[in-house]
C-alpha cells in the first residue's frame, strides 16, 4: 500500500505538464527520488507529506496550523455544504469529460477535495491542483487529501502553465485576475465566491455594533469586471447551524475572530448563536474575447 507521500508524488508526476518553475516559468521534468527540475536547472523537491513548495522566497502569514485544523472541523460539520454543492453543480454543467481545476487560495484543501469527489461521482475525470501561500494549510491538505496536486504558491506568480485551467476556484480568498486570465483556457471560467451584505451578520453585529456590521463587496466585483467578463452572478443565502463546541474553532478560523477582545470572546463562547447567516455571491467570469 502506497504512503500518502507516494500517492501525492505520483499525482505531481502525472500532472507535471500543468506545473511551471516559479523562477523562470519553464516546464519541469522529474528525477528520482523527489526532484522537480526545470530546463534552467532550478530544483524543487517534494516535501512531506507530498506537496511542492514553489515560492521564490519565504512568506510569513497569519494562517497557522491551529487555524487550518479549526477550519477543517467547521467545514466537516457541513457549514459550507450548500455552497459547495452549488459550486460542484456549476462545474458539472461542463460538457468536457476531463477537467483541470485549480483552487486558488485552497487553504487546507477541504473545498477542492469536495468538488473533486463530486465531479468524479458524476463521471468526470479531474486533474486538480490546490494553491496557497500558507505552507501549513497546504501541508495539511497533502496529509488529508492525497491524490491532488498541492502547491505552496503565490497567487501573484502562480507556478502553473499558461492556458491549462478549465476552472479556477477562488473561494473567500484574495485574487490575482491577471494570473487567472493567463491560466484559463479560452473556454475556461473562474468561480469566485465573495461575502454578501449579511454574511455572518450575527457575529458582525456582536463584534462591531456599528457600520461594520454589514459588508459590501462592491469594490471586489468592480475590480473583477475590469479584467474579466462576468457571465453570471448568483446569490446563495442560508442559515448554517453551528454546535456550541465548534464555536471556538469558528472564531479561530475567521478573521472576524481575530479582532475581538478576550472579554467579548469569552462572552460569545459562553452563549454563542445556534446558527449563522451564510450570505454569499457566486461570480462566474471568463476571459474577454479578443476580436
Amino acid at each position: 500500500m502506497l504512503s500518502k507521500m507516494e500517492i501525492n508524488k505520483q499525482a505531481l508526476i502525472q500532472n507535471i505538464s500543468l506545473l511551471a518553475c516559479p523562477i523562470c516559468a519553464s516546464p519541469f521534468h522529474f528525477e528520482e527520488p523527489n526532484g522537480f527540475i526545470c530546463s534552467e536547472n532550478h530544483q524543487f523537491d517534494v516535501s512531506k507529506p507530498g506537496y511542492l513548495h514553489l515560492l521564490k522566497q519565504a512568506h510569513k502569514t497569519k494562517y497557522d496550523q491551529a487555524l487550518f485544523e479549526s477550519r477543517k472541523k467547521v467545514i466537516a460539520s457541513g457549514f459550507f455544504e450548500p455552497l459547495m454543492k452549488w459550486v460542484a453543480e456549476i462545474i458539472a454543467t461542463s460538457t468536457a469529460e476531463e477537467l483541470v481545476v485549480y483552487d486558488a487560495g485552497c487553504g487546507e484543501g477541504s473545498h477542492l477535495a469536495h468538488v473533486v469527489e463530486s465531479l468524479q461521482n458524476n463521471g468526470k475525470k479531474v486533474h486538480a491542483a490546490g494553491l496557497d501561500i500558507a505552507k501549513e494549510g497546504v501541508k495539511q491538505a497533502a496529509r488529508d487529501y492525497p491524490g491532488i496536486v498541492w502547491e505552496v504558491a503565490d497567487l501573484a506568480n502562480c507556478p502553473n502553465q499558461t492556458g491549462t485551467a478549465d476552472v479556477i476556484l477562488n473561494i473567500l480568498s484574495p485574487s490575482n485576475y491577471e494570473e487567472f486570465k493567463r491560466l484559463l483556457l479560452d473556454e475556461g471560467f473562474l468561480i469566485k465566491v465573495v461575502p454578501e451584505a449579511n454574511y455572518l451578520r450575527e457575529l458582525r453585529e456582536f463584534i462591531y455594533m456599528d457600520e461594520k456590521s454589514t459588508y459590501s463587496n462592491d469594490s471586489v466585483t468592480t475590480r473583477l469586471a475590469e479584467r474579466l467578463t462576468v457571465e453570471n452572478i448568483e446569490q446563495i443565502t442560508y442559515m448554517a447551524p453551528i454546535a456550541k463546541d465548534l464555536f471556538a474553532d469558528f472564531l479561530e478560523m475567521t478573521p472576524l475572530g481575530w479582532h475581538i477582545s478576550e472579554e467579548k470572546k469569552a462572552e460569545l463562547l459562553a452563549n454563542p448563536p445556534e446558527a449563522l447567516t451564510v450570505d454569499l455571491q457566486i461570480i462566474i467570469a471568463k476571459k474577454r474575447n479578443v476580436s
